[in-house]
């Protein structure tokens, strides 16, 4: 009885490995965010308990601009222990993109990243030349746009007050709107030194007004 129960133990034990999954993670945190233009080099790590082979590795890019397949370009180390697989991307299309990782072992088994297929590695691309585009826009009706219309306000609440008054209140509130939007399109792409020099250009510009008679 014993050695039956023994040889049965042995027999799970040389089971239990057959039944484990293939596995395909990345080796670093994938970025929510990229720029346009530009190139970048993505990392990940696929292991097969079963040591099989790999016959192809593609990452699948799902954007408005199309649907590009990429194949891994270097491969090291084994399936067994943990093969590492690079993606070199030239360049992104602009916009948000819904895409994935897939593996395929030389027994036909796939393998996906993320593992349950309604998800997607979700990130988004943007232009540098497009968010200044938004900025200068931005930039005129925050400074021109947003005072002349606090200052309509201003005059039909209160015709007795003075209007340099409300021109004044106008034209800081649009400093502070400027001043917002400009960290708000630029954080991801500049330093903070960058951003802090904007917020003293916004305040030597609030200042300026401030004591303008």
């Amino acid at each position: 009885m014993t050695r039956l129960f023994c040889l049965l133990i042995a027999a799970l034990a040389l089971a239990l490995p057959s039944l484990a999954k293939p596995e395909l993670k990345p080796t670093e945190d994938l970025k929510s965010f990229y720029r346009a233009g530009e190139k970048y080099t993505l990392h990940m790590e696929y292991k097969d308990p079963d040591g099989y082979a790999l016959k192809s590795a593609t990452f699948h890019d799902r954007s408005g601009d199309g649907e590009p397949n990429f194949p891994a370009k270097e491969l090291s180390g084994n399936t067994e222990s943990g093969l590492k697989l690079t993606w070199e991307i030239n360049s992104f299309a602009k916009g948000d993109h819904k895409s994935f990782f897939e593996v395929e072992n030389e027994k036909g088994l796939k393998t996906r990243y993320p593992s349950n297929e309604s998800d997607s590695y979700v990130f988004v691309v943007e232009s540098l030349v497009d968010k200044w585009i938004v900025m200068g826009v931005g930039l005129l009706i925050c400074i021109f746009m947003l005072p002349f219309l606090v200052y309509l306000i201003a005059r039909s609440t209160n015709k007795q007050g003075n209007p340099s008054s409300a021109a004044r209140i106008g034209l800081i509130l649009g400093i502070f709107a400027a001043l917002a939007l400009f960290i708000f399109q630029f954080v991801s792409w500049y330093s903070p030194l960058v951003l802090v020099l904007g917020g003293i250009a916004a305040l030597f510009v609030l200042v300026v007004v401030l004591t303008r008679r």
